[in-house]
């Protein structure tokens, strides 16, 4: 439905901007087949990043059983997310900028930096009116001075850095790169200290957040620049607590100290994080990554800006936008298969996935057990939940230091020891999936797991951080994963970068305890 609703949207975007050649009698029945497609085409431009000033070649096939020398084309970019714009009193659709009119595109990248953006072929027979379309997901062009990586905060020879690691396997970060101790280099004089505890980096924002036990900071991806330091980031600081920080719906949500805090992003204002949402709460660093649709919207959905899990109530609670205190969803049916306003156990992880649920582990005195409900893009009917799995045939969970999972699928992956594991809560398996073993000596310490953006392999690349203390050597694993099923899986990233290993290693690593991703 949404590949429909993107066609005739295109349609509608491009079809005024070409010259009516007159008026014609068509049969429908005999109109020629037109299509786009990139079999056997060169796609390291298609899938790969562009930087401002770099030269792309694309040339995609294009068949057509008509006359092709009736054909137009048109290349052009349309804004990543696409969304209507104000103008007077009605909502309209922004034009697109083309940025070409040749079959082939041979193009001097010139897109504003730090500006997401689709990018499409057409071609259109300016006679019978027959027209395809052909796009290749989104583009984040990089600002000047800025690195797309994986960045690790680790602990390194007695102190603390940021390493970056490039990938040619996740085609929207791009780049087999490794830039080694990163933050140290722009900054001699001041060192990272103390233990990691709070890694993100914000896609509302676009800066850093730096948490350690020591130092709080908001670092811009341009050189690394300190921003603010914590004292900055309030009109009266708190407490130095942090425990989670998460960019969504255009805000900032930080906990700390298991209150709320947000900071609403605006081009002008102050970067400055409010005074905690009052209440009577106890908030465990969980924060969703998805709450509001912005297609396929169901009337009366929640569109909460966040929601959180109070562990003095045992409840998952909403915040709303402007909010002045945390909300509460309805009270839940009889039948309901589990209870989102009284949650059973203690919850040790939870995390928005496949497509918008919020997976949770608990355990309680019988085990572990995960809980599936919905909060994205659902009415609050009081039956918010979804699904509930025993996870008693999950090896090494009791024991896991490390969890990853995301919106492109259903799958969990924890890290036990020196192994790591994965279960999917959609195949009906019972049982974990041993999807990487560690040499003795190691333990996973880390794990990653590439967001959704960059299609086709977006949300199947996993980083595994490894640590060997006795030789004090550390590594990245990464693998092309299956987001549903949880199991290695090298299908895409072979067929687009060329590399067919599964998994592949980044060596030369510190000890890596958080991993956060930019692109």
């Amino acid at each position: 439905m949404k590949r429909i609703f993107w066609i005739l949207s295109l349609f509608l975007l491009v079809n005024g901007c070409n010259e009516d050649l007159g008026n014609y009698d068509y049969d429908y029945d005999k109109a020629p087949e037109l299509r786009i497609d990139t079999i056997g085409v060169d796609k390291t431009d298609i899938w790969g990043t562009w930087n401002i000033g770099d030269t792309v070649h694309i040339n995609l096939n294009v068949t057509y059983e008509g006359r092709e020398d009736r054909l137009v084309y048109r290349w052009f970019i349309i804004d990543y997310p696409y969304r209507t714009v104000t103008e007077g009193n009605a909502q309209v659709w922004p034009p697109a900028d083309t940025i070409a009119r040749t079959r082939s595109l041979d193009y001097i990248v010139d897109i504003a930096a730090g500006r997401w953006v689709y990018v499409y072929l057409m071609a259109k027979d300016t006679v019978n009116g027959a027209a395809a379309f052909y796009g290749f997901g989104y583009k984040a062009i990089p600002e000047a001075g800025t690195i797309n990586g994986i960045y690790c905060l680790q602990e390194k020879e007695g102190r603390v850095d940021i390493d970056i690691i490039g990938s040619v396997r996740a085609l929207v970060i791009g780049g087999d790169h490794h830039e080694v101790d990163y933050y140290s280099s722009l900054h001699p004089g001041d060192p990272l200290t103390g233990t990691p505890r709070v890694f993100e980096y914000s896609t509302t924002g676009r800066y850093f957040y730096i948490f350690t036990d020591d130092v709080g900071l908001r670092v811009s991806p341009t050189g690394m620049t300190v921003m603010e330091r914590w004292e900055e980031m309030f009109y009266s600081a708190p407490v130095y607590k942090p425990q989670a920080v998460v960019g969504l719906n255009n805000c900032d949500f930080l906990i700390n100290d298991g209150k709320l805090h947000v900071h609403y992003i605006q081009p002008t204002g102050e970067r400055k994080f409010s005074v905690p949402i009052p209440g009577n709460y106890n908030l465990a660093p969980f924060l969703a990554r998805q709450t509001i649709a912005s297609w396929g919207v169901v009337p009366d959905a929640i569109s909460a800006y966040q929601v959180v899990y109070d562990k003095a109530a045992s409840a998952f609670r909403p915040f709303f936008n402007r909010g002045v205190s945390l909300g509460h969803f309805s009270e839940t049916v009889n039948d309901a298969v589990f209870d989102v306003n009284n949650m059973e156990g203690e919850v040790i992880y939870a995390n928005t996935v496949n497509a918008g649920e919020t997976m949770i582990v608990s355990r309680h005195d019988d085990g572990y057990h995960m809980h599936v409900a919905n909060f994205y893009n659902a009415i609050d009917d009081g039956n918010l939940a979804r699904y509930t799995r025993s996870l008693a045939g999950c090896v090494g969970i009791e024991n896991a230091t490390c969890f990853a999972s995301g919106l492109a699928g259903p799958a969990l992956f924890y890290g036990s020891g020196a192994n790591v594991y994965s279960y999917s809560y959609t195949t009906g398996q019972t049982t974990s999936h041993l999807l990487w073993e560690g040499d003795p000596g190691e333990e996973v310490t880390a794990l990653c797991l590439l967001g959704t953006g960059g299609f086709p392999t977006s949300g199947r690349i996993l980083w595994i951080a490894v640590w060997n203390e006795a030789q004090r050597e550390g590594r990245l694993v990464e693998f092309e994963i299956n987001p549903v099923s949880g199991v290695a899986e090298a299908m895409y990233a072979p067929m687009f970068s060329g590399i067919p290993d599964n998994p592949v290693y980044h060596e030369g690593m510190g000890k890596v305890l958080l991993m956060t991703q930019r692109y």
